[in-house]
């Protein structure tokens, strides 16, 4: 059985991620943290998992994190896991890590996007991106991952087969999250009243998920690859849809720009070709899954895809990337 903390648990990926492991038949919750003034019963802030979880959240002590688990999920924010964990990987804890500390391999590109100046740059050298449909035997062998973002999950699985063989260029990204995409903090823009049947663009040219994604499709596609990303947020709970446009090396039909979906994703567990219609957000809502439907026209193609945020675009690929590292089952506890 495999011991789990959760260093973060009352975030929107962090609770995501103790559901996961409260049902997961080769894995145990054995500490949970968070800020509070006192220990207190998780299911008292989250009735919902009274009968499931019956862990106290205590402050982060990374001691008892060290004594009581052999997986580490770092559910923390941005700029703040870098702070604790080279103590846990040199203590040779399997990190999994969900913020974006550990994701882009240049500090000077992580400075601009995140502000802040990275103390633990030795270890990002060592942090292996965990997208499995990308780096299974990286993931097997390691035991720190940086756990993509949810907008490059998604952006870069319906890619990924294109890009690797060197057929599409001119890549637009539009793609619309759910408001649990911007996480549990209180902020004005996040009311009810100021979301409800609206929908707007932010961060143009600004995001910082831009560097992660050309960072991975330039790996793929061997060189450099630049994109136009441009994120919209609307009211409804969970979820991305990614609309992307691109243009094609030559004339293709649809039936041939499948194939290549199809030889990379034909034996992976979570990604669902979508050949009948345009896939659908609500069917991959609470899954691992990510499901992708295209349409091509002579050299152009349009290409939809869409995951979970919390799911596959943070908590359960975290749980996919811990089964792979342990030797389990892939999908255990994710199906």
């Amino acid at each position: 059985m495999v011991r789990v903390a959760v260093v973060g648990a009352t975030g929107f990926t962090g609770e995501q991620i103790v559901e996961i492991i409260a049902t997961h038949p080769e894995a145990q919750l054995t500490y949970l943290t968070s800020r509070v003034e006192k220990p207190t019963p998780y299911a008292d802030l989250y009735p919902r998992h009274a009968g499931t979880v019956d862990l106290n959240l205590e402050n982060l002590d990374a001691d008892q994190v060290i004594e009581r688990a052999d997986v580490v999920f770092l559910s923390l924010p941005h700029t703040v896991s870098f702070q604790f964990a080279p103590l846990f990987v040199k203590n040779g804890k399997t990190v999994i890590d969900l913020s974006a500390d550990y994701r882009l391999r240049d500090p000077k590109m992580y400075e601009k996007f995140y502000k802040v100046v990275h103390t633990d740059t030795e270890n990002v050298k060592n942090a292996v991106y965990g997208l499995p449909e990308l780096n299974r035997e990286k993931i097997k062998a390691s035991k720190f991952i940086a756990n993509p973002g949810c907008y490059p999950t998604v952006s870069t699985l319906a890619l990924l087969p294109l890009v690797k063989a060197g057929l599409v260029d001119n890549i637009i990204i539009d793609a619309i999250s759910g408001i649990s995409g911007a996480g549990r903090s209180a902020k004005i823009e996040h009311h009810y009243v100021h979301l409800n049947e609206n929908l707007y663009a932010y961060k143009v040219f600004a995001h910082q998920h831009v560097p992660e994604i050309e960072q991975t499709l330039s790996d793929v596609a061997g060189k450099k690859q630049e994109i136009i990303f441009t994120p919209h947020v609307v009211g409804f709970e969970r979820g991305i849809y990614a609309t992307i446009y691109a243009d094609l090396a030559k004339d293709f039909l649809p039936e041939d720009v499948w194939a290549f979906y199809e030889n990379m994703y034909r034996n992976e567990p979570f990604i669902r070709l979508r050949k009948k219609a345009m896939p659908q957000l609500a069917d991959v809502r609470h899954t691992n899954f990510c499901d992708i439907g295209i349409a091509v026209k002579g050299r152009k193609i349009v290409i939809c895809a869409c995951i979970d945020n919390l799911m596959k675009g943070a908590a359960s690929q975290a749980v996919q990337n811990m089964n792979i590292i342990h030797g389990l089952g892939e999908t255990t506890g994710l199906m």
